[in-house]
């Protein structure tokens, strides 16, 4: 599952953002540019990775412990070049990718925490559909290639919260893919056993044609023998 969302910073919070990436990731001229923001990117791509880590932002039907974080990438806009008094807004934009320790039930119900008023996109994984949600306001929904994708914006209390079930025609889809799997894997088995067993076969026929040619020779041997008697 991935989780993107973007934070828009504006006013005087804008310009304790571009002092940060000044003071934490560049030389303290005062001046915010290109290689800083790159810099400024990894300090916070590092922090919120731990940050998810410690205190999780993502729960499965009411916990965390399923939930594992596997890559967070995060982006500082161009906005923030330039002189560090600059009061224009900065959006910022994440991306953190999950995946489950264990199989999501058929029903079930997944908790984000994140900022409020904030844009995100929830992108569901493959073959679950979306019953409810609570907390995503300016909702809009898409679909495609079997993936829920849902877009719109953290409410003032910082939580969403879906509630998801399977859909019973990709599972059905899924299952008839897996048999016939395992179909094809079976009837290799059974074809390299049938050619090993006529590879034998052949091995015994030659060995066959090679003791009957024995007694020949043998057989001959001797007649040779009687008739020189």
């Amino acid at each position: 599952m991935t989780w993107e969302y973007q934070e828009q910073i504006t006013d005087n919070e804008s310009v304790v953002f571009r002092n940060f990436i000044d003071l934490e990731a560049g030389n303290s001229d005062k001046f915010v540019n290109a290689w800083e923001i790159l810099k400024a990117e990894i300090i916070l791509r590092d922090q919120m990775e731990e940050s998810v880590k410690t205190k999780p932002d993502v729960k499965l039907n009411g916990t965390s412990e399923p939930v594992k974080v596997t890559d967070v990438d995060f982006v500082l806009s161009k906005e923030a070049l330039g002189g560090i008094e600059k009061t224009s807004s900065i959006t910022n934009s994440a991306t953190v990718n999950y995946t489950f320790g264990k199989p999501i039930d058929q029903e079930a119900n997944i908790w984000f925490m994140g900022t409020p008023t904030s844009n995100v996109t929830i992108n569901l994984p493959a073959g679950y559909d979306v019953e409810k949600t609570e907390g995503l306001n300016n909702k809009t929904q898409e679909s495609g290639n079997n993936h829920t994708v849902l877009k719109g914006n953290f409410s003032p209390e910082r939580n969403i919260t879906l509630w998801i079930s399977e859909n019973e025609t990709y599972k059905a889809e899924m299952q008839e893919r897996k048999r016939i799997i395992e179909q094809n894997a079976e009837n290799k088995t059974n074809a390299s056993v049938n050619k090993t067993r006529a590879a034998g076969k052949a091995v015994e026929a030659s060995k066959s044609s090679g003791f009957f040619k024995d007694i020949f020779i043998w057989f001959y041997q001797i007649v040779q023998k009687v008739n020189l008697v």
